[in-house]
Protein backbone atom coordinates (compact mmCIF):
# COMPACT_ATOMS: atom_id res chain seq x y z
CA UNK A 1 0.00 0.00 0.00
CA UNK A 2 2.78 2.28 0.92
CA UNK A 3 4.61 1.39 -2.27
CA UNK A 4 1.47 2.22 -4.26
CA UNK A 5 1.16 5.65 -2.63
CA UNK A 6 4.82 6.32 -3.19
CA UNK A 7 4.46 5.30 -6.82
CA UNK A 8 1.48 7.62 -7.33
CA UNK A 9 3.32 10.49 -5.64
CA UNK A 10 6.35 9.88 -7.78
CA UNK A 11 4.13 9.86 -10.89
CA UNK A 12 2.48 13.13 -9.94
CA UNK A 13 5.83 14.68 -9.18
CA UNK A 14 7.16 13.63 -12.55
CA UNK A 15 4.01 14.98 -14.23
CA UNK A 16 4.32 18.38 -12.58
CA UNK A 17 7.98 18.49 -13.46
CA UNK A 18 7.14 17.74 -17.10
CA UNK A 19 4.51 20.54 -17.11
CA UNK A 20 7.00 22.96 -15.65
CA UNK A 21 9.58 22.05 -18.23
CA UNK A 22 6.97 22.45 -20.96
CA UNK A 23 6.02 25.94 -19.68
CA UNK A 24 9.61 27.00 -19.52
CA UNK A 25 10.24 25.73 -23.04
CA UNK A 26 7.14 27.50 -24.39
CA UNK A 27 8.42 29.88 -27.11
CA UNK A 28 5.86 32.71 -26.85
CA UNK A 29 6.38 33.09 -23.10
CA UNK A 30 10.10 33.52 -23.47
CA UNK A 31 9.71 35.74 -26.53
CA UNK A 32 7.23 37.95 -24.73
CA UNK A 33 9.55 38.30 -21.79
CA UNK A 34 12.49 38.89 -24.02
CA UNK A 35 10.48 41.30 -26.15
CA UNK A 36 9.59 43.22 -22.99
CA UNK A 37 13.22 43.36 -22.00
CA UNK A 38 14.28 44.35 -25.49
CA UNK A 39 11.55 47.00 -25.62
CA UNK A 40 12.78 48.45 -22.34
CA UNK A 41 16.31 48.34 -23.61
CA UNK A 42 15.29 49.80 -26.94
CA UNK A 43 13.33 52.62 -25.25
CA UNK A 44 16.23 53.27 -22.97
CA UNK A 45 18.55 53.52 -25.93
CA UNK A 46 16.10 55.83 -27.68
CA UNK A 47 15.86 58.00 -24.57
CA UNK A 48 19.61 58.02 -24.32
CA UNK A 49 19.77 59.03 -27.96
CA UNK A 50 17.16 61.79 -27.48
CA UNK A 51 18.32 63.03 -24.10
CA UNK A 52 21.18 65.22 -25.30
CA UNK A 53 18.88 66.98 -27.78
CA UNK A 54 16.03 67.35 -25.30
CA UNK A 55 18.37 68.50 -22.58
CA UNK A 56 20.05 71.02 -24.88
CA UNK A 57 16.67 72.42 -25.92
CA UNK A 58 15.49 72.68 -22.31
CA UNK A 59 18.75 74.30 -21.26
CA UNK A 60 18.52 76.74 -24.17
CA UNK A 61 14.96 77.76 -23.25
CA UNK A 62 15.98 78.20 -19.63
CA UNK A 63 18.83 80.43 -20.76
CA UNK A 64 16.55 82.44 -23.06
CA UNK A 65 13.93 83.13 -20.38
CA UNK A 66 16.64 83.94 -17.87
CA UNK A 67 16.49 83.93 -14.11
CA UNK A 68 15.10 86.79 -12.01
CA UNK A 69 17.81 88.97 -10.56
CA UNK A 70 17.74 90.39 -7.06
CA UNK A 71 15.23 93.13 -6.26
CA UNK A 72 17.51 96.07 -5.52
CA UNK A 73 17.40 98.08 -2.30
CA UNK A 74 17.17 101.89 -2.56
CA UNK A 75 20.02 103.91 -1.11
CA UNK A 76 19.07 107.50 -1.93
CA UNK A 77 17.62 108.64 1.41
CA UNK A 78 20.98 109.29 3.06
CA UNK A 79 21.90 111.84 0.39
CA UNK A 80 18.72 113.97 0.59
CA UNK A 81 18.43 116.87 3.03
CA UNK A 82 15.09 117.72 4.65
CA UNK A 83 13.10 120.85 4.00
CA UNK A 84 14.15 123.79 6.17
CA UNK A 85 12.11 126.94 6.79
CA UNK A 86 9.26 128.29 4.68
CA UNK A 87 8.99 127.94 0.94
CA UNK A 88 8.58 130.86 -1.45
CA UNK A 89 7.08 130.90 -4.94
CA UNK A 90 5.68 128.06 -7.03
CA UNK A 91 7.09 125.69 -9.64
CA UNK A 92 4.82 123.84 -12.05
CA UNK A 93 5.63 121.38 -14.83
CA UNK A 94 3.82 120.34 -17.99
CA UNK A 95 4.24 116.66 -18.71
CA UNK A 96 4.32 115.51 -22.32
CA UNK A 97 5.16 112.64 -24.67
CA UNK A 98 3.97 109.82 -22.44
CA UNK A 99 4.74 108.26 -19.03
CA UNK A 100 8.23 107.22 -20.12
CA UNK A 101 9.06 110.94 -20.28
CA UNK A 102 6.91 112.00 -17.34
CA UNK A 103 9.21 110.57 -14.69
CA UNK A 104 12.26 112.48 -15.83
CA UNK A 105 10.25 115.68 -16.29
CA UNK A 106 8.83 115.45 -12.77
CA UNK A 107 12.29 114.66 -11.42
CA UNK A 108 13.64 117.89 -12.92
CA UNK A 109 10.73 119.87 -11.45
CA UNK A 110 11.46 118.44 -8.00
CA UNK A 111 15.15 119.28 -8.35
CA UNK A 112 14.36 122.88 -9.34
CA UNK A 113 11.80 123.29 -6.54
CA UNK A 114 14.19 121.89 -3.94
CA UNK A 115 17.11 124.05 -5.04
CA UNK A 116 15.06 127.26 -5.22
CA UNK A 117 13.15 126.58 -1.99
CA UNK A 118 9.84 126.76 -3.88
CA UNK A 119 6.54 124.88 -3.57
CA UNK A 120 5.87 122.31 -6.27
CA UNK A 121 2.48 122.28 -7.96
CA UNK A 122 0.89 118.95 -8.88
CA UNK A 123 1.98 118.40 -12.51
CA UNK A 124 -0.38 118.82 -15.45
CA UNK A 125 -0.38 116.51 -18.46
CA UNK A 126 -0.34 117.70 -22.07
CA UNK A 127 -2.15 115.06 -24.10
CA UNK A 128 -1.45 116.65 -27.46
CA UNK A 129 -2.94 119.19 -29.82
CA UNK A 130 -6.23 117.34 -30.30
CA UNK A 131 -6.72 116.15 -26.74
CA UNK A 132 -7.65 118.10 -23.61
CA UNK A 133 -5.09 118.31 -20.85
CA UNK A 134 -5.26 115.21 -18.70
CA UNK A 135 -5.39 115.11 -14.93
CA UNK A 136 -2.37 113.80 -13.07
CA UNK A 137 -4.50 111.72 -10.73
CA UNK A 138 -6.10 109.80 -13.62
CA UNK A 139 -2.79 108.06 -14.30
CA UNK A 140 -0.71 108.49 -11.14
CA UNK A 141 -1.16 107.95 -7.42
CA UNK A 142 -1.25 111.53 -6.16
CA UNK A 143 -1.40 110.59 -2.48
CA UNK A 144 1.75 108.49 -2.76
CA UNK A 145 3.47 111.23 -4.74
CA UNK A 146 2.88 113.86 -2.06
CA UNK A 147 3.70 111.49 0.80
CA UNK A 148 6.99 110.40 -0.81
CA UNK A 149 8.17 114.01 -0.98
CA UNK A 150 7.06 114.95 2.53
CA UNK A 151 9.68 117.01 4.39
CA UNK A 152 11.71 117.23 1.17
CA UNK A 153 9.61 119.39 -1.15
CA UNK A 154 6.25 120.97 -0.34
CA UNK A 155 3.57 119.91 -2.85
CA UNK A 156 0.16 121.54 -3.38
CA UNK A 157 -2.64 121.10 -5.88
CA UNK A 158 -3.01 124.71 -7.00
CA UNK A 159 -1.85 128.27 -6.49
CA UNK A 160 -3.49 130.07 -3.52
CA UNK A 161 -6.42 132.37 -4.32
CA UNK A 162 -4.47 135.50 -3.36
CA UNK A 163 -1.93 134.69 -6.11
CA UNK A 164 -4.36 133.44 -8.74
CA UNK A 165 -4.09 136.69 -10.71
CA UNK A 166 -0.41 136.04 -11.44
CA UNK A 167 0.19 134.67 -14.92
CA UNK A 168 2.77 131.87 -14.74
CA UNK A 169 5.91 132.30 -16.82
CA UNK A 170 6.72 129.35 -19.04
CA UNK A 171 10.39 128.43 -19.40
CA UNK A 172 12.24 125.52 -20.97
CA UNK A 173 14.86 123.41 -19.23
CA UNK A 174 17.20 120.68 -20.42
CA UNK A 175 16.90 117.14 -19.17
CA UNK A 176 18.88 116.51 -15.95
CA UNK A 177 19.11 120.19 -15.16
CA UNK A 178 22.15 121.22 -13.10
CA UNK A 179 22.69 123.69 -10.25
CA UNK A 180 24.62 125.95 -12.61
CA UNK A 181 21.80 125.98 -15.16
CA UNK A 182 19.25 126.76 -12.44
CA UNK A 183 21.32 129.66 -11.11
CA UNK A 184 22.00 131.10 -14.54
CA UNK A 185 18.71 130.59 -16.40
CA UNK A 186 15.91 129.81 -13.94
CA UNK A 187 16.59 131.68 -10.70
CA UNK A 188 16.55 135.20 -12.26
CA UNK A 189 13.16 134.55 -13.83
CA UNK A 190 11.81 132.92 -10.67
CA UNK A 191 12.91 135.81 -8.44
CA UNK A 192 11.08 138.22 -10.69
CA UNK A 193 7.94 136.27 -11.61
CA UNK A 194 7.37 134.07 -8.50
CA UNK A 195 5.37 131.46 -10.43
CA UNK A 196 7.00 129.56 -13.27
CA UNK A 197 6.04 126.52 -15.34
CA UNK A 198 8.74 124.20 -16.64
CA UNK A 199 8.27 122.94 -20.17
CA UNK A 200 11.06 120.40 -20.59
CA UNK A 201 13.02 119.71 -23.76
CA UNK A 202 15.50 116.96 -24.43
CA UNK A 203 18.39 117.79 -26.78
CA UNK A 204 20.23 114.49 -26.24
CA UNK A 205 18.21 112.46 -23.80
CA UNK A 206 19.37 109.17 -22.39
CA UNK A 207 19.46 107.42 -19.05
CA UNK A 208 23.06 106.27 -19.05
CA UNK A 209 25.08 106.71 -15.90
CA UNK A 210 27.04 109.95 -15.70
CA UNK A 211 30.21 110.64 -13.81
CA UNK A 212 30.56 113.65 -11.55
CA UNK A 213 26.86 114.37 -11.03
CA UNK A 214 25.76 116.23 -7.90
CA UNK A 215 24.92 113.54 -5.34
CA UNK A 216 21.80 115.16 -3.90
CA UNK A 217 20.38 116.02 -7.31
CA UNK A 218 20.84 112.44 -8.44
CA UNK A 219 19.33 111.14 -5.19
CA UNK A 220 16.25 113.32 -5.72
CA UNK A 221 15.86 111.94 -9.23
CA UNK A 222 16.12 108.41 -7.87
CA UNK A 223 13.44 109.13 -5.27
CA UNK A 224 11.06 110.54 -7.87
CA UNK A 225 11.59 107.98 -10.63
CA UNK A 226 11.58 104.83 -8.54
CA UNK A 227 9.35 105.67 -5.59
CA UNK A 228 7.31 108.86 -5.77
CA UNK A 229 5.86 108.46 -9.27
CA UNK A 230 3.66 105.35 -9.33
CA UNK A 231 0.62 104.49 -11.41
CA UNK A 232 -2.95 104.85 -10.15
CA UNK A 233 -4.55 101.73 -8.66
CA UNK A 234 -7.15 101.53 -11.45
CA UNK A 235 -4.43 101.50 -14.09
CA UNK A 236 -2.50 98.84 -12.17
CA UNK A 237 -5.65 96.75 -11.92
CA UNK A 238 -6.29 96.85 -15.67
CA UNK A 239 -2.61 96.29 -16.41
CA UNK A 240 -2.65 93.28 -14.10
CA UNK A 241 -5.60 91.79 -15.96
CA UNK A 242 -3.80 92.12 -19.28
CA UNK A 243 -0.65 90.55 -17.81
CA UNK A 244 -2.75 87.64 -16.53
CA UNK A 245 -4.30 87.16 -19.98
CA UNK A 246 -0.84 87.08 -21.54
CA UNK A 247 0.28 84.50 -18.98
CA UNK A 248 -2.70 82.37 -19.95
CA UNK A 249 -1.68 82.74 -23.59
CA UNK A 250 1.83 81.63 -22.60
CA UNK A 251 0.63 78.38 -21.02
CA UNK A 252 3.00 76.32 -23.19
CA UNK A 253 5.91 78.38 -21.83
CA UNK A 254 4.90 77.92 -18.18
CA UNK A 255 2.91 81.16 -18.19
CA UNK A 256 5.74 83.31 -19.51
CA UNK A 257 5.49 85.92 -22.26
CA UNK A 258 7.57 88.40 -24.23
CA UNK A 259 6.67 92.09 -24.48
CA UNK A 260 7.84 93.90 -27.62
CA UNK A 261 7.78 97.67 -28.00
CA UNK A 262 6.75 97.84 -31.64
CA UNK A 263 4.44 100.59 -32.86
CA UNK A 264 3.61 100.98 -36.52
CA UNK A 265 3.35 104.76 -36.44
CA UNK A 266 6.92 105.07 -35.14
CA UNK A 267 8.26 102.53 -37.60
CA UNK A 268 6.85 104.60 -40.43
CA UNK A 269 8.49 107.82 -39.33
CA UNK A 270 11.70 108.95 -40.95
CA UNK A 271 13.39 108.99 -37.57
CA UNK A 272 13.58 105.19 -37.70
CA UNK A 273 16.38 105.26 -40.26
CA UNK A 274 19.89 106.66 -40.37
CA UNK A 275 20.22 107.01 -36.62
CA UNK A 276 22.60 105.57 -34.10
CA UNK A 277 21.74 102.36 -32.29
CA UNK A 278 22.91 101.47 -28.81
CA UNK A 279 25.26 98.80 -30.20
CA UNK A 280 27.10 100.88 -32.69
CA UNK A 281 28.30 104.40 -33.39
CA UNK A 282 27.93 104.21 -37.15
CA UNK A 283 24.83 105.09 -39.13
CA UNK A 284 22.17 102.42 -38.83
CA UNK A 285 18.46 102.05 -38.25
CA UNK A 286 16.89 103.19 -34.99
CA UNK A 287 14.26 100.47 -35.06
CA UNK A 288 13.58 97.05 -36.55
CA UNK A 289 10.50 95.80 -38.40
CA UNK A 290 7.96 93.18 -37.33
CA UNK A 291 9.60 90.64 -39.64
CA UNK A 292 13.05 91.37 -38.20
CA UNK A 293 11.71 90.95 -34.65
CA UNK A 294 10.22 87.58 -35.62
CA UNK A 295 13.43 86.38 -37.24
CA UNK A 296 15.45 87.60 -34.25
CA UNK A 297 13.36 85.67 -31.72
CA UNK A 298 13.21 82.58 -33.95
CA UNK A 299 16.97 82.47 -34.44
CA UNK A 300 17.55 82.86 -30.73
CA UNK A 301 15.51 79.68 -30.27
CA UNK A 302 12.09 80.76 -29.00
CA UNK A 303 9.33 78.22 -29.80
CA UNK A 304 6.71 79.32 -32.32
CA UNK A 305 3.99 79.10 -29.63
CA UNK A 306 5.69 81.78 -27.51
CA UNK A 307 3.17 84.40 -26.31
CA UNK A 308 4.09 87.91 -27.47
CA UNK A 309 2.54 91.24 -26.42
CA UNK A 310 2.95 94.25 -28.73
CA UNK A 311 2.64 97.88 -27.66
CA UNK A 312 0.72 98.49 -30.88
CA UNK A 313 -2.90 99.25 -29.88
CA UNK A 314 -4.74 97.67 -32.83
CA UNK A 315 -3.60 95.14 -35.38
CA UNK A 316 -2.03 96.39 -38.59
CA UNK A 317 -1.29 94.37 -41.70
CA UNK A 318 2.39 95.33 -41.51
CA UNK A 319 2.57 93.09 -38.42
CA UNK A 320 1.48 89.99 -40.36
CA UNK A 321 5.06 88.76 -41.01
CA UNK A 322 5.60 88.49 -37.25
CA UNK A 323 2.36 86.54 -36.78
CA UNK A 324 3.35 84.13 -39.54
CA UNK A 325 6.39 83.16 -37.45
CA UNK A 326 4.79 83.50 -34.01
CA UNK A 327 0.99 83.05 -34.26
CA UNK A 328 0.52 83.63 -30.52
CA UNK A 329 0.99 87.42 -30.74
CA UNK A 330 -1.38 90.06 -29.34
CA UNK A 331 -2.01 93.79 -29.28
CA UNK A 332 -4.08 95.60 -26.64
CA UNK A 333 -7.08 95.14 -28.92
CA UNK A 334 -6.98 91.37 -28.32
CA UNK A 335 -5.47 91.19 -24.84
CA UNK A 336 -7.71 93.72 -23.10
CA UNK A 337 -11.09 92.82 -21.50
CA UNK A 338 -13.88 93.82 -23.91
CA UNK A 339 -15.52 96.56 -21.82
CA UNK A 340 -12.18 98.26 -21.07
CA UNK A 341 -11.16 97.95 -24.72
CA UNK A 342 -14.19 99.92 -25.89
CA UNK A 343 -13.72 102.60 -23.23
CA UNK A 344 -9.98 103.03 -23.77
CA UNK A 345 -8.88 102.19 -27.30
CA UNK A 346 -11.56 104.33 -28.93
CA UNK A 347 -11.52 107.18 -26.42
CA UNK A 348 -8.34 108.90 -27.62
CA UNK A 349 -6.68 108.56 -24.20
CA UNK A 350 -3.22 107.91 -25.58
CA UNK A 351 -1.43 108.79 -22.32
CA UNK A 352 -3.36 106.06 -20.50
CA UNK A 353 -2.55 103.58 -23.28
CA UNK A 354 1.16 104.41 -23.06
CA UNK A 355 1.04 103.99 -19.30
CA UNK A 356 -0.45 100.52 -19.75
CA UNK A 357 2.31 99.61 -22.20
CA UNK A 358 4.93 100.87 -19.75
CA UNK A 359 3.50 98.73 -16.96
CA UNK A 360 3.12 95.56 -19.06
CA UNK A 361 6.61 95.85 -20.56
CA UNK A 362 7.97 96.29 -17.04
CA UNK A 363 6.21 93.14 -15.81
CA UNK A 364 6.82 90.76 -18.74
CA UNK A 365 9.33 87.93 -18.49
CA UNK A 366 11.32 89.33 -21.41
CA UNK A 367 11.34 92.82 -22.90
CA UNK A 368 12.37 93.42 -26.52
CA UNK A 369 12.69 97.07 -27.65
CA UNK A 370 12.16 97.11 -31.40
CA UNK A 371 12.46 100.89 -31.21
CA UNK A 372 15.43 102.65 -29.65
CA UNK A 373 14.59 105.63 -27.48
CA UNK A 374 13.27 106.88 -24.19
CA UNK A 375 10.62 104.19 -23.75
CA UNK A 376 13.31 101.52 -23.92
CA UNK A 377 15.57 103.39 -21.48
CA UNK A 378 12.89 104.09 -18.88
CA UNK A 379 11.36 100.61 -19.01
CA UNK A 380 14.86 99.12 -18.71
CA UNK A 381 15.46 101.14 -15.54
CA UNK A 382 12.17 100.00 -14.03
CA UNK A 383 12.86 96.36 -14.88
CA UNK A 384 16.37 96.47 -13.44
CA UNK A 385 15.03 97.90 -10.18
CA UNK A 386 12.57 94.97 -10.02
CA UNK A 387 15.19 92.33 -10.81
CA UNK A 388 13.71 91.66 -14.30
CA UNK A 389 16.94 91.99 -16.24
CA UNK A 390 16.14 89.81 -19.29
CA UNK A 391 16.13 92.56 -21.94
CA UNK A 392 16.97 91.44 -25.48
CA UNK A 393 17.89 94.03 -28.09
CA UNK A 394 17.68 93.12 -31.80
CA UNK A 395 20.69 94.36 -33.68
CA UNK A 396 19.66 96.51 -36.62
CA UNK A 397 22.99 95.74 -38.32
CA UNK A 398 22.92 91.96 -37.95
CA UNK A 399 25.11 90.09 -40.42
CA UNK A 400 22.83 87.46 -41.96
CA UNK A 401 25.80 85.14 -42.49
CA UNK A 402 26.49 84.83 -38.75
CA UNK A 403 24.34 83.30 -36.03
CA UNK A 404 22.72 85.56 -33.46
CA UNK A 405 24.15 84.92 -30.01
CA UNK A 406 22.16 85.52 -26.85
CA UNK A 407 25.14 87.09 -25.09
CA UNK A 408 25.37 89.70 -27.85
CA UNK A 409 21.65 90.45 -27.65
CA UNK A 410 21.47 91.25 -23.92
CA UNK A 411 21.00 94.95 -23.24
CA UNK A 412 24.19 96.78 -22.36
CA UNK A 413 22.19 98.59 -19.70
CA UNK A 414 22.38 95.24 -17.88
CA UNK A 415 25.66 93.72 -19.04
CA UNK A 416 27.64 96.97 -18.63
CA UNK A 417 25.45 98.39 -15.85
CA UNK A 418 25.33 101.45 -18.06
CA UNK A 419 22.13 102.95 -16.66
CA UNK A 420 21.25 105.65 -14.20
CA UNK A 421 19.23 103.17 -12.09
CA UNK A 422 22.39 101.53 -10.74
CA UNK A 423 23.31 104.76 -8.95
CA UNK A 424 19.96 104.63 -7.12
CA UNK A 425 20.18 101.19 -5.57
CA UNK A 426 22.71 99.45 -3.37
Amino acid sequence: MIDLKQAVAAFLTLGMLAMLINMMSNGPFLDADQASSEEKYSNGSELRERSPTVNRKAARLKELWGRPGPVLEPCWDKHITHLKGKTWGFIGVRLSNGPHYHRVQIADAVVVSKYLGATLLIPTIKDGHKEPNGQFDKIYDTTRFIASLQNIVRVVGRIPDDMSSITPTVISVPYRVTHDYIDEHIRPVFNQKTVIILDSFFPNINLKAKEGENIELEALRCLVMYKAVQFHSQLLKLGGRIVNRMREAGEMSEGRFVAVDLRVDLLQRKGCTNSTSEHDNSKTKKCVTALEVGEFLKELGFPTDTAIYLTQSRWDETLDPLREIFPNVYTKEYSMPFNEERQLLYSGKTQFEKALDFYICSQSDIFVPAISGMFYSTVAGQRISLGKTQILVPSSKHDTTSKIRLVDSLSRYVTKKDHFVYSCFC
